[in-house]
Order: structure tokens, then C-alpha cells, then sequence
């Protein structure tokens, strides 16, 4: 039983730390589209993964294979002035536009 609760233990943690962080909630504060994509400075800030206005800035890139939802559903947000959550691709090192990979909208 033990080794069991272990295992678990180890699996869970193990998960941790591959796992892309989220932003928690927030609002998004300014839209910049760009020749790389959509950038975009949110009240979040996580200077551990974004160098640029302090640890605000995010890029949902031109590359991204769903970027004209996620774009168009980013600009609805914002104009009405919805929170967001989004998640942060984790295999990247610390620049000054991190990509996002996905993002919630909330009432």
C-alpha cells in the first residue's frame, strides 16, 4: 500500500511540472496585432516567463493552427470586456512575447 500511495505521489508531481501554467483570471488590458500574431498585455503578470512590460505581454502566434478563433475570440473578449484565463505553452524559454496555446472566456 505503501509503494502504492508513493507511486502516486510521484505521478502527481511528475505531472506538475510538465504541466503548462494558466494565468488564473484576468482582463485583458491592450491588443496589438502584429506580423507575428496577436499580441496582447494582460493584467496578469508573470515576469519568470515574459520580459516585457512586466511580465504582461502574450502572443497567440500567426502559426498557432487555430489562430482566426482564437484571435477573433481574444478581440470579442476585449471589446466586451471579459475576464480570461490562458494557458502558457511551457517548452519555451523567458522572451518577451511567450506564446499562449488556449484561453478560457468568462461571463
Amino acid at each position: 500500500m505503501k509503494k502504492v500511495v508513493l507511486l502516486l505521489i510521484l505521478f502527481l508531481k511528475a505531472g506538475q511540472v510538465s504541466a503548462d501554467p494558466w494565468s488564473g483570471t484576468t482582463r485583458i488590458k491592450w491588443l496589438y496585432p502584429s506580423a507575428d500574431g496577436l499580441i496582447f498585455i494582460s493584467e496578469y503578470a508573470n515576469p519568470d516567463i515574459s520580459s516585457c512590460e512586466n511580465g504582461s505581454r502574450y502572443l497567440i502566434p500567426l502559426n498557432h493552427p487555430n489562430y482566426n478563433v482564437l484571435a477573433s475570440a481574444l478581440i470579442a473578449a476585449f471589446m466586451a470586456e471579459k475576464s480570461i484565463s490562458f494557458n502558457i505553452d511551457s517548452d519555451q524559454p523567458r522572451s518577451c512575447i511567450p506564446t499562449i496555446n488556449r484561453f478560457h472566456v468568462y461571463k
